[in-house]
């Protein structure tokens, strides 16, 4: 078995510190079981400045499981126009990390990042060809594991997230199917799916779209802070929210999916 805390949207420089702490407690093995992975979609900080990346470097360096992070279009600098168009990425890879595309592979999950934020746009994001080739090349020596793709921009989800999906997520999905990828890691909308599901599958039913809200900023919509703990045994995996309550993380909504055959079901 193992179990991938998936956080998104942290924006650090404008978090509730009592949220980051709490956090940090679900992560060690303080207030929840230690996760096999930290999987960390985008959005790291509010406007990529050096002190907020070093702000989020402080809380990967507190954390005791592997982690694997990807950037958002908050991690390129807005005002800043000669970073932005030149280096977007300069300091979150100076202070977070130089993988753009980074994996994580053990006996149960084989999970690839992949960078969808860029300089051309406030919010969009877009996903490359030669992006999802080095996702698919990097999942393609795992065999009987779950194979999941991290990135901040969603590729698919409910008819209201559709204006926010990755520029190439139509071409990125066909590849993943292909691939056999089996879940789909996301933020940017600082909502979670679980208004109606905490996951949702796509229209093939092969691939779950997995979307977490924001984990620890002031700019929640809707709904309070919150992550997913995604647990994988055997052929099932169960997508379960946790919830800020204004004192602690708790349980939310959550959703069991099966593979077999050429889809993945829902189970409850």
């Amino acid at each position: 078995m193992s179990v991938i805390a998936h956080v998104s949207d942290s924006h650090f420089g404008r978090t509730r510190p009592e949220v980051v702490a709490a956090l940090l407690g679900e992560l060690d093995g303080r207030t929840a079981p230690l996760p096999t992975l930290v999987a960390l979609s985008g959005d790291l900080t509010q406007r990529a400045r050096r002190a907020q990346f070093r702000e989020c470097r402080a809380f990967l360096n507190r954390l005791t499981v592997p982690y694997l992070v990807v950037p958002g279009n908050h991690d390129v600098p807005l005002f800043n126009l000669w970073k932005r168009f030149l280096s977007p990425l300069g300091n979150y890879r100076d202070e977070v990390t130089d993988d753009l595309a980074p994996t994580f592979i053990d006996d149960t999950i084989a999970v690839a990042g992949v960078a969808t934020a860029h300089g051309f746009t406030v919010q969009g994001g877009r996903v490359t060809r030669d992006q999802v080739a080095a996702a698919t090349t990097a999942l393609s020596a795992a065999t009987d594991q779950w194979k999941v793709i991290v990135a901040h921009h969603p590729f698919a989800g409910p008819e209201r997230a559709k204006r926010d999906f990755a520029r190439g997520a139509d071409a990125a999905l066909t590849a993943f199917r292909a691939a056999g990828v089996d879940l789909i890691l996301t933020g940017h909308l600082h909502v979670s799916f679980s208004g109606e599901d905490a996951a949702m599958r796509d229209e093939q039913h092969r691939i779950v779209s997995v979307h977490a809200g924001t984990c620890t900023s002031t700019r929640t919509r809707r709904e309070p802070n919150n992550y997913n703990r995604i647990t994988f045994a055997g052929d099932d995996v169960t997508v379960l929210v946790r919830m800020w309550n204004g004192s602690a993380f708790i349980d939310g909504k959550s959703k069991t999916y099966r593979r077999g055959g050429a889809e993945i079901r829902k189970l409850t």
